[in-house]
């Protein structure tokens, strides 16, 4: 594990003059000949899947999609991606490019798109196309006093040949920066978005949005492999597809806007698939202050489970890690041995219950750990003065669930500071 202290000034008001100006300048050449262009380029051949392109910027990121099927050439797919962000009005220019102009062209695996100041990734299902995994569990927090940002995440296992922080660019097996930002009163703090990159490929990106004793997941990036950025997979089950996860979009949300917890487009979802497993995604908050107390809130939706007539159960959870640094074990998490605390069983680290009868009814509800309610079996998380992150899981267990969803989560130092 790398220590990265990098000084440098960044604020997300420099993102929102940027985006501004990149829309001006379109706005100026969008009727020359050959305005500014950037070269996208997609390696490989469709396995099958999902495939879908996004803009590398915080909270604003337009994003389209297409199905892939196997044995495609990235030319063919690129041809029809093409269509589908012209035809898109979330891009950062604010408005369709249909019919497809001729400077927006596919050239073997190669897509030109308007913009050169612009960034561009890829993210979906399809290992064809999506072979490089994203850091996970990105955490941030701002010192006020020293103006300082402090990021951590946690790399896969397969190494990167560099790190991309920003515009930054650090060793493979960096796990931590720090940055200086002042903002202005009015301003969020928004970390570095975090990239890995292996040969010429990055890998699909990670964020966290900051504010003064807050940290939240605003970001609307595409899932990777059916899992919300920053999130892994747990199950107790040795069969893969006995909990499944899948990226949800919602039909009711503005594509066009962005910023607020409502406007989130994409949702994680769960489901399972045999009885008596128990599964479901989990994250790590990192870089914590020990001996300070933490709420955590969640956003989750029992979708149609109203329907399911098998017995299931859907739980939010939440405890400090174990003391020697490592994170939760799928036992842990699946309650059948005791967390560091020392609470044991299905409502361990429990903030949040749903089952027959005790539904959300098809909406998004908001449970924290200060909230009374069913299931509320633990408060806000006090650590212990040698532990510095927090676990969070959800569990849902029952054979043939529908599936159960979550689109949000926000950690707030709420320590007394008298």
């Amino acid at each position: 594990m790398t220590n990265v202290n990098h000084r440098f000034k960044f604020s997300c008001m420099i993102q929102r003059i940027l985006a501004l100006s990149l829309f001006a300048a379109f706005s100026f050449v969008g009727h020359a000949d050959t305005p500014s262009t950037t070269v996208v380029m997609l390696n490989g051949t469709a396995q099958g899947g999902v495939l879908s392109l996004s803009e590398v910027i915080f909270i604003g990121a337009g994003f389209a999609s297409v199905t892939t099927t196997q044995g495609e050439s990235a030319e063919a797919v690129l041809n029809r991606l093409a269509d589908e962000v012209c035809k898109s009005s979330i891009f950062n220019w604010h408005r369709p490019l249909w019919p497809r102009p001729v400077w927006i062209k596919v050239t073997g695996n190669t897509l030109t798109l308007p913009l050169s100041g612009l960034q561009y990734c890829f993210s979906g299902t399809d290992k064809g196309f999506v072979n490089v995994k994203p850091v996970l569990s990105v955490s941030g927090s701002y010192d006020a006093e020293k103006h300082q940002v402090s990021l951590s995440w946690i790399n896969p296992q397969e190494p990167y040949d560099i790190i991309k922080v920003g515009s930054l660019t650090f060793p493979p097996n960096t796990t931590n920066c720090i940055y200086d930002c002042d903002p202005t009163p009015s301003e969020i703090m928004s970390c570095g978005l975090i990239r890995g990159k292996r040969g010429d490929v990055f890998s699909p990106p990670a964020s966290i949005i900051i504010n003064p004793n807050s940290q939240e997941e605003l970001d609307t990036f595409p899932f990777y492999m059916g899992l919300a950025p920053n999130w892994s997979y747990w199950s107790d089950s040795a069969t893969a597809d006995a909990v499944k996860c899948e990226q949800g979009i919602k039909s009711d949300v503005d594509l066009a806007v962005r910023g607020d917890p409502w406007d989130k487009p994409l949702y994680q979802i769960i489901k399972t698939t045999q009885s008596g497993v128990q599964g479901g995604v989990w994250r790590r908050f990192l870089g914590l202050l020990a001996g300070h107390t933490y709420k955590v809130e969640v956003r989750l939706n029992t979708m149609q489970m109203d329907a399911c007539t098998n017995a299931w159960a859907f739980s939010f959870h939440a405890a400090q890690d174990n003391p020697d640094g490592r994170g939760l074990t799928v036992d842990q998490m699946a309650g059948r041995t005791a967390l560091p605390d020392g609470s044991k069983g299905p409502e361990a680290g429990r903030f949040a219950l749903y089952e027959p009868g005790k539904t959300t009814k098809g909406k998004w509800l908001k449970r924290s750990t200060d909230q009374s309610g069913s299931g509320s079996e633990i408060k806000n998380i006090a650590l212990p003065k040698d532990v510095t992150s927090i676990t969070v899981w959800l569990r849902l267990n029952g054979a043939n669930s529908t599936g159960v969803g979550m689109d949000w989560i926000r950690l707030t130092d709420v320590t007394d500071k008298h």
